[in-house]
């Protein structure tokens, strides 16, 4: 199986979103953008908060996740 949206949480206020992948956090490591601005997420708890934000705007994010234990893809 993939990725899919039910695999990240958010919680939204005025001017933050917060996103909790931690049910995988230890699989991936993750990169978010929105617009021209990229957060690499180090901490592998798999939680993130992208604060300062316009309120009553709409935004779109970029998750990129990247396997990190390659070792463990099974390839036939």
């Amino acid at each position: 199986g993939g990725i899919s949206e039910n695999d990240i949480k958010t919680f939204v206020t005025a001017t933050t979103v917060s996103f909790n992948w931690s049910t995988m956090a230890k699989e991936f490591s993750v990169s978010v953008s929105l617009n021209d601005t990229s957060q690499n997420i180090k901490q592998p708890d798999g939680f993130f908060v992208w604060s300062n934000l316009t309120p009553a705007t709409l935004y779109t994010f970029k998750f990129i996740f990247a396997q990190l234990h390659q070792e463990l893809i099974n390839v036939s």
